[in-house]
């Protein structure tokens, strides 16, 4: 965070979307105001933790040997869990 909340008018903010965005990226928290009253603010997603391809193959190299009866655990496991509530939104 850079310090106080910066504000600006939506008309600003419309006008310079992509570059307020970039601010907001940078860390910056923009509280956005119509006529005078906030209406809205802006801050950053919280950022999401990614593996590296590399990492990923490590932790797949890493990783215990399927053993013969891979098949039956997940069949068990599936039973045990029951089917899904709901199909997956897409």
């Amino acid at each position: 965070m850079f310090g106080p909340m910066v504000r600006l008018t939506a008309t600003d903010v419309s006008r310079s979307f992509s570059a307020v965005m970039n601010r907001v990226d940078a860390g910056e928290e923009i509280e956005i105001v119509r006529n005078g009253v906030p209406v809205a603010e802006l801050r950053p997603a919280p950022r999401r933790q990614t593996l590296s391809a590399e990492r990923w193959r490590e932790l797949m190299a890493s990783a215990p040997a399927v053993d013969d009866d891979f098949a039956g655990d997940v069949a068990r496991a599936r039973e045990a869990v029951g089917p899904p509530d709901a199909a997956w939104p897409s």
